[in-house]
Protein backbone atom coordinates (compact mmCIF):
# COMPACT_ATOMS: atom_id res chain seq x y z
CA UNK A 1 0.00 0.00 0.00
CA UNK A 2 1.26 3.39 -0.93
CA UNK A 3 1.72 6.17 2.19
CA UNK A 4 2.26 9.57 1.41
CA UNK A 5 2.94 12.42 3.89
CA UNK A 6 3.07 16.13 3.34
CA UNK A 7 1.98 19.34 5.59
CA UNK A 8 2.37 23.08 4.44
CA UNK A 9 4.70 23.41 7.21
CA UNK A 10 8.02 22.49 8.57
CA UNK A 11 9.89 20.24 7.73
CA UNK A 12 7.99 19.31 4.87
CA UNK A 13 8.55 23.40 3.54
CA UNK A 14 11.28 25.46 3.74
CA UNK A 15 11.82 29.08 2.77
CA UNK A 16 15.58 28.99 0.99
CA UNK A 17 16.26 32.86 0.19
CA UNK A 18 14.65 32.78 -3.16
CA UNK A 19 12.97 29.77 -3.25
CA UNK A 20 10.51 27.43 -0.80
CA UNK A 21 11.93 23.62 -0.64
CA UNK A 22 8.99 21.25 -0.51
CA UNK A 23 9.46 18.08 0.40
CA UNK A 24 7.20 14.59 -0.19
CA UNK A 25 7.56 11.09 1.81
CA UNK A 26 6.36 7.89 0.38
CA UNK A 27 6.52 4.72 1.98
CA UNK A 28 5.43 1.40 -0.15
CA UNK A 29 6.07 -1.32 -2.49
CA UNK A 30 5.41 0.08 -5.91
CA UNK A 31 6.48 3.60 -5.56
CA UNK A 32 6.08 5.97 -8.33
CA UNK A 33 9.31 6.28 -10.90
CA UNK A 34 8.96 9.96 -11.45
CA UNK A 35 7.29 12.61 -9.29
CA UNK A 36 6.48 16.67 -10.33
CA UNK A 37 5.54 19.49 -8.60
CA UNK A 38 2.19 21.38 -10.03
CA UNK A 39 2.28 24.46 -8.49
CA UNK A 40 1.38 28.57 -9.67
CA UNK A 41 2.47 31.74 -10.99
CA UNK A 42 0.14 34.42 -11.19
CA UNK A 43 -2.95 31.50 -12.37
CA UNK A 44 -0.80 29.86 -14.96
CA UNK A 45 0.07 26.23 -14.41
CA UNK A 46 3.69 25.21 -13.98
CA UNK A 47 5.18 21.87 -13.93
CA UNK A 48 8.53 21.31 -12.01
CA UNK A 49 10.77 18.60 -11.67
CA UNK A 50 11.18 16.76 -7.83
CA UNK A 51 14.65 14.91 -7.02
CA UNK A 52 14.02 11.35 -5.16
CA UNK A 53 16.40 12.25 -1.88
CA UNK A 54 16.86 8.63 0.06
CA UNK A 55 15.58 5.83 1.37
CA UNK A 56 15.52 5.85 5.27
CA UNK A 57 17.26 2.50 6.15
CA UNK A 58 14.55 2.55 9.53
CA UNK A 59 10.76 2.29 8.30
CA UNK A 60 11.48 2.87 4.39
CA UNK A 61 10.53 6.58 3.60
CA UNK A 62 11.65 8.14 0.74
CA UNK A 63 11.57 11.79 0.38
CA UNK A 64 11.16 14.04 -3.03
CA UNK A 65 12.07 17.42 -3.18
CA UNK A 66 10.99 20.51 -5.59
CA UNK A 67 11.48 24.39 -5.12
CA UNK A 68 9.44 26.91 -6.44
CA UNK A 69 10.69 30.33 -7.19
CA UNK A 70 9.48 33.27 -4.60
CA UNK A 71 11.44 35.98 -6.78
CA UNK A 72 7.98 35.88 -8.97
CA UNK A 73 4.15 35.46 -8.93
CA UNK A 74 1.49 35.94 -5.97
CA UNK A 75 2.62 35.52 -2.11
CA UNK A 76 -0.29 32.80 -1.91
CA UNK A 77 1.45 29.19 -3.18
CA UNK A 78 -0.54 26.40 -4.07
CA UNK A 79 0.48 23.29 -5.66
CA UNK A 80 -0.26 19.65 -5.23
CA UNK A 81 2.28 16.50 -6.32
CA UNK A 82 1.84 14.19 -9.71
CA UNK A 83 3.21 10.89 -8.88
CA UNK A 84 3.96 8.97 -12.23
CA UNK A 85 4.03 5.21 -12.97
CA UNK A 86 4.91 3.84 -16.51
CA UNK A 87 1.46 2.84 -17.15
CA UNK A 88 -0.66 5.45 -14.91
CA UNK A 89 -0.58 8.12 -12.44
CA UNK A 90 -2.03 10.02 -9.05
CA UNK A 91 -2.49 13.13 -7.54
CA UNK A 92 -1.40 13.91 -4.09
CA UNK A 93 -3.38 16.84 -2.11
CA UNK A 94 -4.73 17.68 0.92
CA UNK A 95 -7.84 15.16 -0.07
CA UNK A 96 -5.65 12.49 -0.28
CA UNK A 97 -4.51 10.19 -3.64
CA UNK A 98 -7.00 10.88 -6.78
CA UNK A 99 -6.80 9.87 -10.64
CA UNK A 100 -7.85 13.89 -11.04
CA UNK A 101 -6.26 16.81 -10.68
CA UNK A 102 -7.27 18.70 -7.79
CA UNK A 103 -9.19 22.10 -8.13
CA UNK A 104 -7.61 25.03 -7.30
CA UNK A 105 -8.81 25.62 -3.84
CA UNK A 106 -8.24 21.63 -3.19
CA UNK A 107 -4.43 21.85 -3.41
CA UNK A 108 -1.57 22.63 -0.82
CA UNK A 109 -1.58 26.48 0.01
CA UNK A 110 1.17 28.71 2.16
CA UNK A 111 1.74 32.27 1.95
CA UNK A 112 5.36 33.15 1.26
CA UNK A 113 7.01 35.38 0.76
CA UNK A 114 4.67 37.11 3.96
CA UNK A 115 6.63 39.16 6.33
CA UNK A 116 3.15 40.76 7.51
CA UNK A 117 2.73 45.00 8.12
CA UNK A 118 5.94 46.32 9.29
CA UNK A 119 4.52 48.31 11.94
CA UNK A 120 3.83 45.10 14.49
CA UNK A 121 6.75 44.23 15.22
CA UNK A 122 7.69 47.74 16.51
CA UNK A 123 4.24 47.45 19.07
CA UNK A 124 3.33 46.89 22.44
CA UNK A 125 -0.18 45.20 22.31
CA UNK A 126 -2.37 44.83 25.06
CA UNK A 127 -5.56 42.51 24.60
CA UNK A 128 -8.60 43.52 26.10
CA UNK A 129 -11.72 41.53 26.82
CA UNK A 130 -14.14 44.90 26.57
CA UNK A 131 -16.84 43.33 29.09
CA UNK A 132 -14.07 43.11 31.97
CA UNK A 133 -12.01 45.50 31.83
CA UNK A 134 -13.54 48.68 32.39
CA UNK A 135 -17.16 49.89 33.10
CA UNK A 136 -17.48 53.46 31.78
CA UNK A 137 -18.96 56.78 33.89
CA UNK A 138 -20.99 57.66 31.39
CA UNK A 139 -22.55 53.76 30.65
CA UNK A 140 -26.36 54.41 30.30
CA UNK A 141 -28.80 52.27 31.95
CA UNK A 142 -29.94 50.60 28.20
CA UNK A 143 -26.59 49.20 28.22
CA UNK A 144 -27.62 46.96 31.23
CA UNK A 145 -30.89 45.59 29.81
CA UNK A 146 -31.47 42.12 30.81
CA UNK A 147 -32.93 39.59 28.26
CA UNK A 148 -33.15 35.89 27.43
CA UNK A 149 -29.82 34.24 26.64
CA UNK A 150 -31.06 30.96 24.92
CA UNK A 151 -27.66 29.64 24.84
CA UNK A 152 -28.07 28.79 28.42
CA UNK A 153 -31.46 28.84 29.01
CA UNK A 154 -31.78 31.63 31.70
CA UNK A 155 -31.95 35.25 31.67
CA UNK A 156 -28.42 36.80 31.61
CA UNK A 157 -27.21 37.59 34.59
CA UNK A 158 -25.87 41.14 35.69
CA UNK A 159 -23.02 41.04 38.47
CA UNK A 160 -21.47 44.42 40.47
CA UNK A 161 -18.23 45.06 39.49
CA UNK A 162 -16.14 43.85 42.56
CA UNK A 163 -18.59 40.74 42.99
CA UNK A 164 -16.60 37.56 42.07
CA UNK A 165 -17.66 35.60 39.43
CA UNK A 166 -18.87 31.98 39.73
CA UNK A 167 -19.66 29.08 38.18
CA UNK A 168 -22.86 29.63 36.94
CA UNK A 169 -23.73 31.54 33.94
CA UNK A 170 -20.63 31.28 32.60
CA UNK A 171 -20.81 33.41 29.25
CA UNK A 172 -24.08 34.72 30.27
CA UNK A 173 -22.64 36.45 33.33
CA UNK A 174 -21.92 40.88 32.59
CA UNK A 175 -20.13 42.81 34.40
CA UNK A 176 -20.97 46.00 32.04
CA UNK A 177 -17.33 46.77 30.91
CA UNK A 178 -17.52 48.46 27.59
CA UNK A 179 -15.66 50.75 24.84
CA UNK A 180 -15.78 54.10 26.07
CA UNK A 181 -14.09 52.51 29.61
CA UNK A 182 -11.47 51.45 27.47
CA UNK A 183 -11.26 55.18 26.30
CA UNK A 184 -10.91 56.41 29.89
CA UNK A 185 -8.25 54.71 30.13
CA UNK A 186 -6.11 55.19 27.47
CA UNK A 187 -3.74 57.51 29.55
CA UNK A 188 -3.41 54.42 32.17
CA UNK A 189 -2.58 51.96 29.09
CA UNK A 190 -0.03 54.56 27.69
CA UNK A 191 1.96 54.59 31.10
CA UNK A 192 2.25 50.86 31.21
CA UNK A 193 4.18 51.81 27.35
CA UNK A 194 0.89 50.37 25.55
CA UNK A 195 1.28 51.08 22.08
CA UNK A 196 -1.43 49.04 20.41
CA UNK A 197 -4.92 47.32 21.46
CA UNK A 198 -6.43 43.72 20.62
CA UNK A 199 -10.04 43.47 21.15
CA UNK A 200 -11.98 40.72 21.61
CA UNK A 201 -15.40 40.33 19.34
CA UNK A 202 -17.37 43.48 19.85
CA UNK A 203 -19.83 42.73 17.60
CA UNK A 204 -23.78 42.34 18.38
CA UNK A 205 -24.28 38.71 19.92
CA UNK A 206 -26.00 37.54 23.19
CA UNK A 207 -23.18 35.84 24.84
CA UNK A 208 -20.71 38.09 26.74
CA UNK A 209 -17.25 36.60 24.80
CA UNK A 210 -19.42 37.94 21.18
CA UNK A 211 -17.76 35.12 19.77
CA UNK A 212 -21.38 33.73 18.82
CA UNK A 213 -21.88 36.99 16.45
CA UNK A 214 -25.27 37.67 15.64
CA UNK A 215 -24.71 41.32 13.55
CA UNK A 216 -20.97 41.61 11.78
CA UNK A 217 -22.59 45.13 10.91
CA UNK A 218 -23.22 46.76 14.23
CA UNK A 219 -21.56 47.02 17.44
CA UNK A 220 -22.77 45.63 20.55
CA UNK A 221 -25.62 47.30 22.45
CA UNK A 222 -23.75 46.68 26.04
CA UNK A 223 -20.44 47.82 24.72
CA UNK A 224 -21.57 51.28 23.62
CA UNK A 225 -22.88 50.67 19.77
CA UNK A 226 -20.93 51.77 16.85
CA UNK A 227 -21.00 55.48 17.88
CA UNK A 228 -18.55 54.10 21.13
CA UNK A 229 -16.10 52.46 18.43
CA UNK A 230 -15.87 55.59 16.51
CA UNK A 231 -15.30 57.38 19.66
CA UNK A 232 -12.48 54.91 20.71
CA UNK A 233 -11.10 54.27 17.44
CA UNK A 234 -10.74 58.72 17.77
CA UNK A 235 -9.26 58.29 21.05
CA UNK A 236 -6.80 55.78 19.82
CA UNK A 237 -5.06 57.73 17.16
CA UNK A 238 -5.02 61.16 19.13
CA UNK A 239 -2.99 59.26 21.64
CA UNK A 240 -0.71 57.70 18.78
CA UNK A 241 -1.88 53.57 19.39
CA UNK A 242 -3.17 51.25 17.24
CA UNK A 243 -6.33 49.48 17.36
CA UNK A 244 -7.23 46.05 15.91
CA UNK A 245 -10.58 43.89 16.38
CA UNK A 246 -11.07 40.71 16.69
CA UNK A 247 -13.44 39.94 13.77
CA UNK A 248 -13.91 36.45 13.90
CA UNK A 249 -15.97 36.55 10.66
CA UNK A 250 -15.42 32.53 10.59
CA UNK A 251 -17.72 32.48 13.57
CA UNK A 252 -21.25 32.72 13.58
CA UNK A 253 -24.10 32.23 16.43
CA UNK A 254 -27.21 30.52 15.64
CA UNK A 255 -29.67 33.49 16.25
CA UNK A 256 -27.53 35.14 12.73
CA UNK A 257 -30.19 35.67 10.09
CA UNK A 258 -27.75 32.95 8.17
CA UNK A 259 -29.11 30.22 10.35
CA UNK A 260 -32.92 31.03 10.11
CA UNK A 261 -32.82 31.71 6.00
CA UNK A 262 -31.12 28.14 6.14
CA UNK A 263 -33.52 26.45 8.00
CA UNK A 264 -31.25 24.77 9.74
CA UNK A 265 -32.18 25.81 13.74
CA UNK A 266 -34.37 26.99 15.47
CA UNK A 267 -32.38 29.96 18.08
CA UNK A 268 -34.66 29.23 21.00
CA UNK A 269 -33.68 25.61 21.57
CA UNK A 270 -30.21 25.70 20.60
CA UNK A 271 -26.94 27.33 21.68
CA UNK A 272 -24.23 26.91 18.70
CA UNK A 273 -21.20 28.38 17.47
CA UNK A 274 -20.38 28.12 14.11
CA UNK A 275 -17.26 28.28 13.97
CA UNK A 276 -13.60 27.33 12.46
CA UNK A 277 -9.37 27.22 13.42
CA UNK A 278 -8.50 30.90 13.40
CA UNK A 279 -10.03 34.16 12.91
CA UNK A 280 -10.21 37.62 10.82
CA UNK A 281 -8.77 40.61 12.32
CA UNK A 282 -9.65 43.91 11.40
CA UNK A 283 -6.38 46.29 12.27
CA UNK A 284 -7.48 49.92 12.26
Amino acid sequence: MLKAWHLPVAPFVKARQDRLSITLWLRGDNLPTRITLRAEQDNEELTLPMHRLRRSPHDGVVAWRGDIDLTQGQPRRRYSFKLLWDNRQLWFSPQGFSRFPPAKLEQFAIDLPDHGPQWVADQVFYQIFPDRFARSQSRKPAQDQRYYHHAAGRDIELRDWNEPLTDEGAGSTFYGGDLDGISEKLLYLKTLGVTALYLNPVFTAPSVHKYDTEDYRHVDPQFGGDEALLRLRHNTRQEGMRLILDGVFNHSGDSHPWFELAGLFEPAETGLCLADAGGGDLPW
